[in-house]
């Protein structure tokens, strides 16, 4: 009798106790869904702060120095909180199916602070329109800056006939060892493609292309011999420190946020459907 009263609170110490297990288990997966739905209301609000200043502030091109202050702060909180953990995935284009690679899309752009793309809005002559990030095909990652007369800006379109020159930089892309988050940049081109003139299509004409890969090539023939010209070569690229490459602070599945090497900046960029002009 003893022994069989013995078992029965001994089994009932084990029903408590998978009880409590259980619970704690209920708890801690309540926990994790409140953090993410957390963070997820947090990013969500600090998007919609970016895109307010962006449209306010002619993507960086008008920025204020508070502004442009303003805009690193929500950057950095939404670095903290990025879900993408190895954003240059795929990006060398290894044979992996699209979802495999984080990047792989059409990015427009919505705010900058790199003094390079920055200062193209000082021109008298020609005003940056639509720019994009194109990777579609990994590694080839073109970037496009389409220009538009800077007195076409002044007046409604339906008054003064559009033109347009669009500029495509192609890159080669590649990831880095050690930097999961880091993609590397080779120059292969560059093309300057006419494709309004006053309302009237003018695509067909041919383009105005340079080719950058002949320099890569003299690169490789001398980097043996010219001490410090062994991370330009193809051999060093991949080193994670190797110069031209952009680190990407943010990513999920319509905001990408990079900075760029040098001259240093970053690049906001939205997902879109197309880079049509």
């Amino acid at each position: 009798m003893t022994k069989a009263g013995s078992d029965s609170h001994g089994t009932q110490l084990f029903q408590n106790t998978d009880t409590n297990d259980s619970s704690n288990i209920d708890t801690d997966s309540q926990s994790t869904v409140d953090e993410k739905k957390e963070e997820s209301i947090s990013s969500t609000e600090l998007k919609w702060e970016l895109y307010q200043l962006a449209a306010s502030f002619d993507r960086g091109f008008a920025a204020t120095p508070k502004a442009r202050k303003e805009a690193n702060e929500i950057i950095e909180q939404l670095a903290a909180i990025n879900p993408t953990k190895h954003a240059a995935a795929g990006i060398d284009g290894d044979d992996v199916g699209e979802d495999d690679v984080p990047l792989r899309a059409i990015w427009r752009m919505i705010w900058t602070s790199a003094f390079d793309v920055v200062s193209l809005g000082a021109s008298p002559i020609a005003a940056p329109s639509a720019i994009y990030q194109v990777i579609t095909d990994p590694p080839i990652a073109t970037n496009i800056i389409d220009f538009i007369p800077r007195a076409q800006t002044f007046f409604p379109s339906s008054s003064v006939p559009s033109s347009l020159l669009r500029a495509e930089v192609t890159t080669r892309a590649s990831s880095r060892s050690g930097a999961p988050n880091r993609v590397g940049l080779v120059f292969e081109g560059v093309k300057l493609q006419p494709v309004e003139f006053l309302g009237q299509k003018v695509d067909n004409l041919p383009p105005l292309t340079v080719d950058l890969t002949w320099q890569q090539s003299l690169i490789e023939q001398v980097a043996n011999f010219v001490p410090g010209l062994e991370d330009f070569s193809s051999d060093g690229k991949d080193s994670k420190d190797s110069p031209g490459y952009f680190d990407v602070e943010y990513l999920d599945d319509e905001l990408l946020i990079i900075r760029q090497q040098a001259p240093g900046g970053r690049f906001c960029l939205v997902k879109v459907e197309s880079y049509e002009p």
